[in-house]
């Protein structure tokens, strides 16, 4: 998670709308060893929330993303064909 360019690498990411408001970020082409497969984000998951924040534009994911670095534990809620889902994880 040190490194955003390679964190950005490892999944097409492109952002989700719903009614016109975007969402959240749609990620695709995870590639199976990336950070995204090992906490089971799956390809067409939506990226709505991270600890509590909003995914809902460019800036506030590199705000969240800045956050995280720092972080002990991740709260991440996903939609999968329109199922919310939530996951938390211990960061190390």
């Amino acid at each position: 998670m040190s490194n955003l360019n390679d964190v950005a690498m490892q999944a097409r990411i492109v952002p989700a709308f719903k009614d016109g408001q975007a969402v959240g970020f749609k990620l695709f082409s995870i590639r199976p060893d990336s950070i995204y497969s090992k906490i089971g984000v799956q390809n067409g998951d939506v990226i709505r929330r991270i600890n509590g924040f909003d995914m809902n534009s460019p800036e506030k994911a590199l705000e969240i993303y800045s956050k995280l670095k720092d972080s002990s534990r991740i709260e991440i809620e996903i939609e999968r064909n329109g199922a919310p889902i939530r996951k938390s994880y211990n960061v190390r």
